[in-house]
């Protein structure tokens, strides 16, 4: 546990800089990057509906967990190299404490969602009990999608680029923009099978739809981020011993 503060710390620090206008930054930053989504659809696509701001941020909040994660784990082992080299410590922490670095901004969302609910009048309801439950299982997906994205940019280090384009695809093939019960046809069943469309959705229906999330809503993630974890995790620690030949 101390080595991963550690680590997170310190990716903290590098991604915010030190001084007063860190926390400005770290409370800022959801505002922004929401906002550019916002404009595109109100402005580019042409889009309105109940409530859009929110049901926006419902899918671009926990979508920059997922992505962010997937560049911090890209990163992870090379912008780490230093310390591989040098030091002797658990090597499979470093996905985790990518997406620990990317839970502290996760953080500051909140506080979007919470002044979009008062603008758009939504209060909360009983199904709100049920945010911890989603936001879980958008770390647990994260995590493991930066398993993932480790082991590529150690194998695959060309081809990043790329895996991130997948990724951010993966946001167009899902109701991110669009929410799902505005998409019809086989499309509205097809789109269920991509993990982000049940993270994006149990997001609306805790704090937009006021219900609790329907069962694949939740299912479809974990079942995602199950393989994943056990395809990426038994060969990351098997390659975790050959890190100082690849860096070297």
């Amino acid at each position: 546990m101390d080595v991963l503060l550690a680590l997170t710390e310190s990716d903290v620090r590098a991604r915010y800089g030190r001084g007063p206008w860190r926390l400005f930054k770290w409370l800022v930053e959801p505002f922004a990057v929401t906002g550019i989504y916002l404009l595109f659809v109100l402005f580019v696509l042409n889009r309105s509906g109940p409530a859009l701001g929110l049901s926006l941020a419902c899918a671009i909040i926990p979508f920059q967990l997922v992505m962010m994660s997937v560049t911090n784990g890209l990163g992870a082992i090379h912008s780490r190299a230093s310390v591989i080299l040098n030091m002797s410590f658990e090597r499979s922490l470093l996905p985790i404490s990518a997406v620990m670095t990317e839970a502290v901004a996760f953080c500051a969302s909140f506080g979007l969602l919470g002044l979009m609910m008062v603008a758009y009048g939504i209060a909360p309801t009983a199904a709100t009990l049920w945010l911890p439950l989603v936001v879980a299982v958008t770390i647990v997906f994260s995590i493991a999608c930066a398993y993932a994205a480790s082991l590529i940019s150690l194998w695959l280090p060309d081809v990043r680029p790329f895996a991130v384009s997948l990724f951010r695809a993966l946001f167009f093939l899902s109701p991110g923009l669009v929410a799902l019960p505005a998409i019809g046809g086989d499309a509205n069943f097809v789109i269920r099978a991509n993990p982000l469309s049940g993270l994006f959705e149990a997001f609306r229906a805790t704090l937009v739809y006021g219900h609790p999330p329907a069962a694949w809503m939740l299912l479809v993630p974990m079942a995602a981020a199950g393989v994943l974890l056990l395809v990426c995790v038994p060969v990351y620690r098997r390659e975790e011993g050959h890190f100082a030949n690849v860096l070297g």
